[in-house]
This record gives C-alpha cells, structure tokens and sequence, in this order.
C-alpha cells in the first residue's frame, strides 16, 4: 500500500490535489487530528487486503498548535517501519495573495486580517515539513490539467520526479518584460519576418516564419549555445531548490522571432525527461488585435467593435471573472447528459470575440486548457459555430458550484444564476452585463441612430438582468419579441452610461465623439435655418417698403412728405438690400433701427390709405 501525506502552504492547491488522488482511487482524509496519523496508517494496514490499495491524508495549518508534535510522530513512524511520502505544494507569496484576494477568503492564520502576515507565518510552521519532503510542488504558473498530469505520473504511473518546472516563454518588448521571468534573452538582433510581406500576418507558428528565422546561421549558434547555457543552469537550479524556472525570449512584437526562438529551445529541451516544461506565447496574436482596434476595422459594425474590445477586457478579480462567465453561460451555455451519467458543459456561439473570451476566462478562472471546436452552421447560412466543451466531471461541477449555474432536468436545459452573491459587488454586476452583452447583445450604429438591445431567453433571465442594469439608474425597458424576451435601451445618453458600466471605454468615446458632432450638426442646422429665415423675412419687408414707396412716388411725388420721411424712402430705394441699422447710419443725423422702422412703417401706412380709397373709387 501506498501512503501519501499531502501537506504545503494554504492556497497552494492542496485540496486540489487529494480530489485528485481520490478520482485515482486514493482513500482520503483530509485534515486529520496530528494524534490519529499513526493510528491512521494502522488502520489503512489492516484494510488492505479489504481492498483499499492506497491512502492519503491532508494536513495544513488548521491543525494549530499540535502541528509542532507532528515532526515526532512522523519520526515515531518511520522507527515503527510505516513507509509514507510526503508531498509538499507550494507556490510564490505573491500568487498565494492573489489568490486569497480573488476567492475573498481569509487565511487560516492572519489574526489581524492581513494575508501577507498569515503566509509568512505559516511558511515558518510549515517549514519542516518542506524539509522533509519527497516531492515538492510549485503551482504559481502550473493550469489543472499541468497538476493532474504531474499527479499521475509520481502516483499512479510510479515515474520519476524532479520537483521543477521550466516555463519557455516567448514575449514582445514592447509590450513589457515578464514580471515572473528568471532568465530573459532578447533575440531582436535575428532578421525580422516583419518587413516580409508575405510573413507579416504570420506568425512563429507557422512554419514559413520559423523557417526564415531558423534559416539564418546567426540563429542556429544563437540556439545551440542557448540550449548549451540552459541545460547547465536548470540542474544548478533545481540543486537550490528552486522548484519553477520562467525562461523568456523577447523580441519586438513577440510575434515572429521571439516565437521561433522559443519553439527551438523548446524542443531540445523538453527531451530531459528529469524535469517538467511547458511552452507559451505571451503576445503572439496582441499584434494583430491591436492593429485591428487602431485601424477601426472598418468592415466591422459598431456593435462588433464593441464586443472585440470586451473580448480582451478580462477582471482582475475571480469573482468577477466568475459572473462574467455565468452570464455567458445563462446565455450561449448548455448541460448535456450521457447514457452514461457523465455530464459536458458547453458554451456555442457564432462570435469569435466570444469564444475567444469565454476560453481565455475559463483558463483564468479554473485553469483549464480546453479546446474550441469550428464549425461551418450549415450550407445556406455564411459564417461559423464555435463550440467550447468541458467533459472534466470535477471541472463540470466546479464550474457550476462556482457561477452557481441550476440547470433544468432536460439534457441541454436552460441555465439559471440560482444565487444573487455571484453578481452581488458592483465589479461583478459589471462583468456579468458585459458577459450578457458578448453573447446575446447589439447595438445599432451610431451615426443612424440609438438603439442598445439584450435578447434574454426567459422572462426570468430578463428580470435578473434588468434589475441588474436597474441599480445603475439606467431605465432599461423589455419587451416580448416572438419567443423571446428583449431589452433596450434608445436614449444616447444612457447608451453611453452602458458603455461605461461594460468598461468598453474605447467604444464609449467614440460613441460620445459622434454624439457631440450630431449635436453640433444640429445646432448649426437650427441656427442655419434660423438666420434664413431672418433673412427671407428682411427681404419681404425690404420689397413691400419699395412696393408702398413707389406707389407714394407714383400718387403723390416723394417731395410732398415731410423731411424725415422722404429721406429715408430715397435712402430705402437707393439701397434696397441695406439693413435697418444700415439705413439709419446713412441718415443725418442718425437714428436707430427703431426710428427707421418708425419711420418706414409710417410710409407703409400712407401707402395702405392710397390703396383703400383707390378700391372706394372703382
């Protein structure tokens, strides 16, 4: 029999690690009273041949002061001949935090409430068990399914382990060099694919890239000597017990030469079969996302700009990631059964923003590396279904404990948020309405008019929604639409306010650019039409003046009116487009627009007299 004690610092994934060993057909006990461990391992003894093959026991820092006896009885044990292992998960300070700040939870010894004291001192209690331990784990940079496999292969597959991991990492200087990085080397010296025209939409994945750079003998010496220095240091590493090792190659964009570079020294090395190593490509597509946004893509609608900026916005808190993903979930999610029992969980959508985010959340989230399946939706219809899947039964469950997802009976039901607190912060409220909107949201161009709009699949999923965007003082209003349930939003001010609540901040000035020039538009419109209609009514009056002067002229000479008049019905006939303020400054002396009018409306009078007894005559 084997038997496991599964020890380490809080937040490391101990926990994780006994599901683990339990789906591998472990008997598990997790923190056990330190008195019971050797009574414990008795027992397992004597059921062995009942059928349990293997144990494992959990122990962290709940046990409080009788961990101190612990190191006693683990040597009373060996002196006993009790053959144990002991695994010891670990991970740096700072992801331990983060942690602890994303779940909200409180560690175990932080008596004043501050985590980073609660980890250093249970580092200091828990540090003979490092001492002691056979195996040691790092899972700072290790995913789920990284874990697992490490799991299996010292546990079930009986393979040897080194406790180190090697990340080969590939980034872009310009977007900033790794936080985590141990060793950085900057490759920007190799010729660029970029100023090859037909390399520069590829990437170092594609072979014609990795060709070109790899081509260059500058390159292979780069890659012999890289590989050289490595395979010396890691050993050297591991011997001081370091258990992860981040290994960087940089070049400018982090697209073509750093990418090469990083699968080349990827490849020779991951043949030691002593130690762990992965590969990642940090910005290897950040180019050509970015590229996008600044040239406005413009065959793609304002709504579709929107949900690619809110594609790359990802929380900072697990949390909100969590009610971002349930959002996506209610919307574009589905719970599908087997024969068998085995649940999937799947998320299918015809956005490529959107399948993009929901992967990239659920790595973040639950450290799932899961695949996106594509799909052409049928012969007649243009475009493509992309499908993510989750077939994990423990990832299955976590997920929907988590986002606190009820699904109907029915193999492929409708989901439901069964808990408000998955949305209960206003960062939460905000990430889940940016998930509503990534899956069933649009909104109209601009420049036509306003309109943002949610299609809900239920009533129920619309009132969640609803008073979500409701405590935001947005005046959301729904309506049925065939089968189902729509709201919306018309005013251009609170569209705006949405944006702001999405934190599509891009598209929010935008949004508030056109806006302000459509206002400015008008206004100049209304001011437009207001001077032309000062205008035509001026030019009317001027012509019914020259109409009544002339008649004046005609019946009775201009000579016969007084002084004051008869000026200005010369002054109005020899400058017929003058304005009144004009004609008063020809006068001598001057008078005002008020005494010219006086004066010309006294004239129209005369006029109107003429016109009168002309009709009594006939």
């Amino acid at each position: 029999m084997r038997f496991v004690i599964v020890t380490g610092v809080s937040g490391a994934g101990k926990s994780t690690v006994l599901k683990m060993l339990e789906d591998a057909h472990y008997f598990c006990v997790d923190n056990l009273p330190i008195p019971l461990v050797e009574k414990f391992a008795s027992l397992m003894l004597e059921v062995h041949e009942e059928g349990v093959q293997n144990a494992a026991l959990g122990i962290d820092a709940r046990s409080g002061h009788s961990l101190e006896e612990l190191a006693q009885v683990l040597d009373h044990m060996k002196e006993a001949g009790y053959d144990f292992e002991i695994l010891f998960m670990d991970a740096e300070d700072s992801v331990l935090v983060k942690r602890y700040k994303e779940t909200r939870r409180s560690h175990p010894l932080a008596s004043n409430g501050r985590v980073d004291d609660g980890i250093r001192l249970e580092r200091q209690k828990m540090d003979f068990l490092r001492k002691r331990a056979d195996y040691i784990i790092d899972t700072s940079h290790l995913l789920t399914r990284e874990l697992r496999q490490e799991i299996e292969k010292i546990f079930v597959n009986n393979e040897k382990f080194c406790n180190m991991m090697v990340t080969v990492l590939s980034f872009g200087f310009k977007y900033g060099i790794p936080a985590d990085a141990d060793l950085v080397f900057d490759v920007r010296f190799l010729p660029n694919p970029y100023y090859e025209d037909e390399l520069r939409p590829l990437t170092g994945m594609d072979e014609s890239v990795f060709n070109y750079v790899m081509d260059n003998e500058t390159a292979r010496i780069f890659a012999n000597k890289l590989e050289d220095m490595v395979e010396f240091l890691i050993p050297k590493y591991a011997q001081e017990g370091k258990t992860s090792l981040v290994i960087a190659v940089g070049c400018t964009g982090g697209k073509h030469r750093s990418v090469t570079i990083a699968r080349e020294l990827y490849s020779r090395i991951a043949r030691n079969g002593e130690y762990g190593f992965r590969l990642e490509h940090r910005d290897v597509d950040k180019d050509r996302l970015l590229e996008k946004i600044e040239r406005g893509d413009r065959g793609m609608s304002f709504s579709g700009m929107v949900k690619e900026e809110l594609s790359r916005h990802i929380g900072s808190g697990r949390h909100c990631r969590i009610a971002e993903l349930a959002a996506i979930f209610t919307f574009c999610g589905s719970l599908e059964a087997g024969t068998d029992g085995r649940k999937s969980l799947r998320i299918q959508t015809e956005n490529e923003a959107l399948s993009r985010k929901g992967f990239t959340l659920l790595q973040k989230t639950f450290n799932i590396e899961t695949d996106v399946s594509n799909s052409r939706i049928d012969r007649f219809r243009k475009g493509n279904l992309y499908c993510i899947s989750i077939i994990d039964q423990f990832l299955v469950k976590e997920i929907l404990d988590s986002a606190k997802l009820e699904f109907s009976g029915v193999s492929g039901g409708m989901p439901l948020v069964s808990n408000s607190i998955v949305y209960q912060r206003d960062c939460c409220k905000r990430a889940f309405v940016r998930g509503a909107f990534l899956s069933a949201g649009s909104i109209s161009d601009p420049q036509k008019g306003y309109h943002f709009e949610i299609v809900c699949p239920s009533q129920e999923i619309s009132g969640q929604l609803q008073e979500i965007i409701h405590s935001f003082h947005i005046d959301a209003k729904m309506v049925l639409r065939k089968k189902s349930y729509v709201l919306y939003v018309k005013e251009g001010a609170q569209i705006v306010d949405m944006l702001a609540i999405m934190e599509a901040n891009v598209a929010l000035m935008d949004l508030e650019n056109i806006r302000i020039l459509k206002e400015m538009r008008n206004s100049v419109n209304r001011k437009v039409n207001c001077e032309t209609a000062n205008i035509n009514k001026t030019v009317n009056a001027a012509v019914k003046q020259i109409e009544d002067i002339r008649l004046l002229e005609e019946k009775v000479g201009l000579e016969s009116l007084n002084e004051g008049l008869e000026e200005i019905a010369r002054l109005r006939l020899q400058y017929p487009e003058a304005t009144l303020k004009e004609l008063g400054l020809m006068l001598n002396p001057q008078v005002g627009k008020s005494g010219v009018n006086h004066r010309l409306r006294k004239l129209s009078l005369l006029a109107d007299d003429l016109r009168e007894n002309k009709e009594e005559l006939l």
